[in-house]
């Protein structure tokens, strides 16, 4: 059966007008408020789930964020996530183009990455659906090396005056698992919302990874792991073979040693000592049908070999480390030098110009061919508008349409639709509700039942007026 993954990513923004030399830059409510109001001024809310059944809306901090429809595939969410990255780069375009037009114009930067100029650090949130009888706390056991670890595969990498990190959240985890995500960070959040029907799933909430502009890397992440749940899960039935017994001695110590060397040797609780790359080969020995397996076993046999370099371009700290490397050579600085912090910065910039070059240097390698991209743009484009076909947000994602065409008002979460006053011809006003329990249900008869009265309704008897609608606040937890 195919398993349900979605991810939800924070991004960093910032704005500035153009007044002066360098212009002047607006606080970060003040940035969200402007990148925003286009949004707000068509749905009136800056909460919006999207007919192609993802979700986009402001988090705590100022963050823009988007959470991916629920997807059954890789290729559906890496798809989907590249397709969230575009939707906010569209919406700041938009937001530029309607402050020149005001007279007020505005400059925005969309950041994918998880630590901003000041330390502070944002995250990008890993969901897996995941069965109600799997143990969460021995699940996490069995989880916490490998997720340790896997910063070598896919970390989008971090400069520092005295050195470089592979991984840009290994130093502000703390924890195997907690139900906080923004003190004493874990690798697992233990917060019980399933969002789906409680007696059958439970969401694995993964928040130890980087967010990621590297295709390749997004894949390692996603697809190892999910390829370590299969193997869980059979290992629990019987069907396939336990797990290894890899329990670290120091998991928060083991995180930040990894992320200054790759090949760094961890102790275990057992006294042993074993290699990050072989904790990483343990896991792939018994994950073998992933279908990022050969990309994995390749990334790890380079790595063991001293020869990442020929990784450049597809995993993403190795990119981003040959990048500032040839930017302090070619200007003959130290790696000291304050100048390679705005490169890491600009590294991760998703905006871009009118005339659609890339504003930040990542993208700028992409378009270039120097990095290697995965998703095909035609289906990028259409995942902007319309959902996976295999899971519960097609439907989500008709009735969203619908009822936006008739310009009925409706609320929405990832498990509920609601239309509300709704007419059957008489005076009398009602709404509709549908569930939405099972995220791999793709046909349901309330639904199509309610879709058929959202192409027949008018609101309160007349022609409907330009939809607003109002969507609910989602069940997820904030980052």
């Amino acid at each position: 059966m195919p398993r349900i993954v979605g991810v939800e990513t924070e991004y960093g923004l910032s704005a500035r007008t153009p007044d002066g030399a360098r212009g002047v830059r607006l606080s970060g409510g003040e940035a969200a408020q402007r990148l925003f109001t286009p949004l707000e001024r068509e749905h009136a809310s800056s909460n919006v789930f999207l007919p192609n059944g993802g979700r986009l809306y402001l988090d705590v901090g100022s963050h823009p964020e988007y959470a991916t429809a629920e997807c059954a595939s890789l290729d559906d969410l890496l798809v989907h996530e590249r397709a969230g990255d575009e939707l906010l780069v569209r919406l700041a375009q938009r937001a530029e183009a309607e402050g020149a037009a005001s007279g007020q114009p505005v400059r925005f930067r969309l950041l994918k990455n998880n630590v901003d100029a000041h330390g502070n650090s944002y995250g990008c949130h890993e969901n897996y659906c995941i069965g109600r009888g799997l143990d969460l706390p021995g699940l996490a056991a069995a989880l916490t090396p490998f997720l340790v670890t896997r910063q070598v595969l896919c970390g989008s990498g971090r400069w520092r005056p005295d050195g470089f990190a592979i991984s840009q959240r290994a130093e502000v985890l703390h924890d195997e698992l907690s139900s906080l995500t923004t003190r004493t960070r874990p690798l697992i959040n233990t917060r019980d919302e399933p969002l789906a029907d409680p007696a059958r799933f439970r969401r694995l909430h993964v928040i130890s990874g980087d967010s990621n502009l590297s295709e390749p890397s997004a894949a390692l992440k996603v697809g190892s792991l999910l390829g370590v749940l299969d193997a869980l899960e059979a290992a629990a039935t019987g069907s396939g073979p336990a797990l290894p017994d890899l329990a670290l001695a120091d998991v928060a110590g083991s995180l930040r040693a990894v992320a200054h060397d790759p090949r760094a040797v961890l102790r275990l609780a057992s006294g042993q000592t074993i290699s990050a790359l072989d904790v990483q080969r343990e896991y792939l020995a018994v994950a073998g049908l992933s279908p990022v397996a050969a990309q994995w076993g390749r990334v790890l046999d380079l790595l063991e070999a001293g020869r990442e370099d020929e990784l450049d371009g597809e995993v993403e700290w190795i990119t981003k480390r040959s990048l500032l490397r040839r930017y302090a050579d070619t200007r003959g600085i130290g790696w000291d030098d304050r100048r390679l912090a705005q490169v890491d910065l600009a590294f991760h910039e998703i905006t871009r110009d009118d005339d659609g070059t890339p504003r930040g240097l990542f993208r700028l390698l992409e378009s270039r061919d120097a990095a290697a991209r995965v998703t095909d743009p035609a289906a990028v484009e259409r995942a902007t508008e319309q959902p996976p076909s295999e899971t519960r947000a097609m439907l989500r994602g008709r009735l969203i349409a619908a009822a936006r065409a008739g310009g009925v008002r409706y609320s929405v979460n990832w498990t509920q639709f609601t239309a509300h006053d709704l007419t059957d011809g008489s005076s009398e006003q009602a709404d509709r509700e549908v569930r939405l329990p099972d995220p791999l249900a793709v046909a349901d008869q309330a639904v199509d039942d309610l879709l058929a009265v959202l192409g027949s309704t008018t609101v309160g008897g007349c022609l409907s007026p330009p939809p607003r609608p109002q969507p609910s606040p989602s069940a997820l937890p904030p980052c």
